[in-house]
């Protein structure tokens, strides 16, 4: 038995690990990167540390792949971490992680917007990047990590990928730049901006901003590139001797060859293309479909024999649209005209209108080409904002909150409607940063604010449209505004050299149209007041940008903003100097918070005797003292006033009350009046005929009476009345 446990304990041996870890001090923080240690299953799989903040993040690619697909299958699985955060979290009855928040879907989309121009065109196998987060210090904000750290995990899996990419933060705080700032810093500065992309150009942007300038922008751009290509060359070094697998023979491909582009291009003549022209997108849709069929017809002998693998049904479709994208951006670049006639730097015609719903605290829709979008504002009592309790936040609140719906009408599509898509959430809070530091602060307007924005038509830039819509709407509703925004999107159609990267010749477009940035190459999103820019977002289906085109489309889409603003304002000029008569009321006043305590009362029972009493009214005390009061009818707040005040301010030396006696004894009685307060009528003070208040009074009686005086600790004495 002995020489058993003795075999045993010989056969265990330590487990030794191939890891591989380099750490270096940037922009006074600590980064490190490993891999060797952790998931090592994972085709790629790299750990991130950025001072106590960890990311686990791991990329794997499918190993079959359905040939069939039309797009590259790249999901970015951004997963929440209580534990992380030191946090239990959850709900009451299941102490786990749920549904991701709104916080964790952004992180997902700004790694993906970063990533996905990255992969080879036509590629078709599933990769999919988890992002985990092993450790958080509530200092730093987590988007550089997740796209730095998912370039590094898809480098080392070996997967066909044009990367390093590479990110960084830039915030602007009393005239300078801060290099990837912190949670404090972000909140308390002026700009917030996130910039990621290759070697010497940007392919993501993110930002919002207090009304920045131009100048300030050009600044942030230059000092972005500077840091980006050294995170890239981080990558690069880390790499060097750790390589991942070459995974390039597993990969397939669906995309059609050039021959048949030229094969398709001979069918789809100049004269038939043009056609196009001045389409609405319905329109286009359909005569796109129409141009389809009648090239799949003519090659319907091809697509039948199986052995001819370039002739697929697919691949013809995909041929007919790169020949239609190739026509387009020809004329487009090189003779200025676009698809609808306009001009590169031409606005859409623009419809304006304000009060379009009854009923509701404000409404207003806002129209341009093909999209449409209806803004409706709900204002109601300060109690009524949303916490927010995630992996990153304990008690965080938003008073002003955007929420957008993107329906399947919207685009003419026959389906249902299934809960909110990550694209909305995205869009929705695109359009929230654009106008949320425009929004008053609780002290000159204290009502919690929701605005809805309900896309009707989309004809592209849903979100910016949102914006107008969301602007008008709140001027209309009364909410006092400090400056009224707009918001364009700016499109890009560029030739490159054989590269694939840099640009001979390119078009920057105003007010980009659905089939534009169909086949175009760049989605930018500007939203401001007159006064500078509020919110940016950048996506891109190049690899990259050039930061002096990025600059350039900066400028056109403010010279852009400012003509949709002065349409705008032509319709409304400035906020409504009172809320709508269909929203509530606020009273606000102000209680020694001494008194808090009285006004709530024991298990809240005075409280809801005031709202009973008043008829309804909601009341919000904070610690401070402040009280807010919100009912429709003023009326009702004025008897809720007038309730508190009893109850607040100190009792008056002869005031007379309506009390009830709640219990007797010889020497007195004692009562409680109407405000809620009470204390001892003493048998001296009750009437010269009564010697023994047991024999005169009972429980539940109700009398009058009034104050005397209170001593030091707060005991009350009465004199009976009448």
């Amino acid at each position: 038995m002995v020489f058993l446990e003795h075999y045993y304990e010989a056969m265990i041996t330590q487990r030794q690990f191939s890891e591989h870890k380099q750490s270096r001090k940037r922009w006074d923080h600590q980064l490190t990167f490993t891999t060797g240690k952790m998931a090592v299953i994972a085709d790629g799989a790299i750990t991130i540390q950025f001072d106590n903040n960890m990311l686990l993040i791991t990329s794997v690619m499918s190993k079959e792949a359905d040939a069939g697909k039309d797009f590259m299958p790249l999901m970015i699985e951004w997963r929440e971490s209580y534990a992380a955060a030191g946090k239990i979290g959850g709900w009451r009855f299941r102490k786990r992680e749920g549904k991701p928040s709104d916080d964790v879907v952004l992180y997902a989309r700004l790694t993906d917007r970063s990533l996905r121009p990255m992969f080879p065109k036509g590629m078709v196998n599933d990769v999919v990047i988890t992002v985990t987060p092993l450790a958080l210090d509530g200092f730093q904000d987590l988007g550089v990590m997740s796209i730095i750290g998912s370039s590094l995990a898809t480098m080392k899996a070996g997967i066909p990928f044009a990367g390093p990419v590479g990110a960084v933060r830039i915030g602007y705080k009393d005239g300078d730049y801060i290099i990837n700032p912190s949670l404090e810093q972000i909140a308390t500065g002026q700009m917030n901006l996130l910039v990621a992309g290759p070697k010497d150009n940007v392919n993501m942007v993110e930002c919002d901003a207090h009304e920045v300038s131009d100048e300030i922008l050009a600044g942030a751009w230059d000092i972005a590139q500077e840091h980006i290509n050294q995170s890239i060359q981080r990558q690069v070094d880390f790499l060097k001797d750790r390589p991942g697998e070459d995974k390039s023979s597993k990969v397939v491909y669906n995309k059609a060859s050039k021959g048949l582009v030229i094969r398709v291009e001979a069918i789809l003549t100049e004269e038939k293309l043009t056609e196009f022209k001045r389409l609405n997108k319905e329109e286009f849709g359909e005569m796109y479909i129409d141009l389809g069929n009648e090239v799949i017809d003519a090659a319907k002998e091809m697509i039948a024999d199986e052995k001819n693998e370039e002739y697929t049904k697919a691949k013809v479709k995909m041929a007919v649209f790169q020949a239609l994208k190739n026509n387009i951006r020809k004329h487009t670049i090189h003779d200025s005209v676009r698809l609808d006639g306009r001009k590169t730097s031409d606005i859409r015609p623009l419809y304006c209108e304000v009060d379009t719903l009854p009923s509701v605290h404000g409404s207003a829709i806002f129209r341009r080409g093909d999209t449409q979008v209806l803004s409706t504002v709900t204002l109601w009592s300060p109690g009524d904002v949303q916490l927010k309790d995630t992996m990153e936040l304990d008690d965080g609140v938003d008073r002003y909150m955007h929420h957008y719906n993107f329906p399947p009408y919207s685009t003419n599509e026959a389906r249902g409607i299934r809960g909110v898509g990550r694209r909305e959430i995205w869009h929705g809070k695109l359009a929230e940063k654009a106008l949320e530091y425009m929004i008053p602060l609780k002290e000159i307007f204290p009502y919690t604010i929701r605005v809805v924005s309900e896309c009707m038509g989309s004809g592209w830039s849903t979100s910016m449209w949102s914006v107008c819509a969301s602007t008008l709407s709140l001027m209309s509703s009364g909410v006092p505004l400090k400056a009224p925004v707009s918001g364009i999107a700016m499109g890009l159609m560029t030739e490159l050299a054989d590269d694939d990267i840099t640009v001979n010749k390119y078009q920057v477009l105003t007010d980009i149209m659905g089939t534009e940035d169909f086949t175009g190459d760049m989605d930018f999103k500007i939203a401001g007041t007159k006064n500078g820019v509020t919110a940016l977002q950048l996506d891109t289906k190049l690899k990259g940008i050039p930061v002096s085109i990025i600059k350039e489309s900066v400028i056109k889409g403010n010279e852009g903003r400012a003509q949709i603003l002065d349409f705008m304002l032509q319709t409304i000029a400035e906020p409504r100097k009172e809320v709508s008569d269909n929203a509530p009321t606020i009273h606000v006043m102000k209680i020694n918070p001494s008194k808090i305590k009285e006004v709530i009362g024991k298990w809240g029972e005075t409280i809801d005797k005031i709202i009973e009493k008043a008829g309804g009214v909601k009341i919000d005390i904070e610690d401070d003292g402040m009280v807010f009061l919100t009912h429709k009818d003023k009326d009702v707040i004025a008897r809720a006033v007038e309730l508190i005040k009893e109850i607040a301010e100190d009792m008056e030396i002869g005031k007379v009350f309506d009390a009830k006696i709640t219990r007797v004894e010889k020497y007195g009685v004692f009562i409680t009046c109407s405000n809620g307060k009470g204390g001892l009528i003493h048998v001296s003070n009750i009437g010269q005929w009564v010697s023994d208040p047991t024999t005169r009074f009972k429980e539940g009686e109700k009398i009058k009476a009034s104050f005397l005086s209170s001593d030091e600790k707060g005991k009350m004495a009465f004199k009976r009345e009448g």
